[in-house]
């Protein structure tokens, strides 16, 4: 990561700042996370994306990864962990899983700063898009904190 940073600093100079994030995969152990986590945060990476798709699953064919509805939890269950091990300050998307306002919310409140949707966006179209942001919840936050629930990746 180190390399990847200097990189990124390097080609600043001359093109402008672009974040890197990196993306891990809901599959990873206890102790993958952690040592990944202390990784970013000493080579200052700009957030993390959690997570991409699982290699955890049962379809017939055992190949490819699993997205949509059945990635909610253990992307959930990473997310959790991940925010425990980086803190308060860096900034993590979460996806996987995310097909209504209620699983919206749960990444945000589980400590997502932006929550990515795909898959519910394929199922649902725009009217999910609508429905995150004409909820109540969401409109009430908007007025009440500095930080709106408002961002969402399509």
């Amino acid at each position: 990561m180190s390399s990847i940073k200097d990189t990124q600093l390097e080609l600043a100079s001359t093109h402008g700042y672009t974040p890197i994030l990196i993306k891990i995969s809901p599959d990873m152990s206890s102790e993958e996370l952690k040592i990944l986590s202390k990784s970013v945060l000493q080579n200052k990476l700009d957030g993390i994306i959690c997570s991409n798709t699982t290699v955890n699953h049962n379809h017939p064919s055992k190949k490819g990864g699993l997205s949509g509805k059945p990635l909610f939890e253990p992307s959930t269950s990473t997310l959790v962990a991940l925010r425990a091990l980086v803190g308060p300050d860096l900034p993590i998307i979460a996806s996987g899983g995310v097909m209504n306002l209620e699983t919206f919310n749960h990444k945000i409140n589980m400590g997502a700063d932006v929550v990515q949707i795909y898959t519910g966006f394929i199922y649902e179209g725009p009217s999910l898009v609508d429905e995150i942001i004409n909820s109540e919840s969401q409109k009430l936050n908007f007025y009440l904190t500095e930080r709106p629930l408002l961002n969402f990746i399509l």
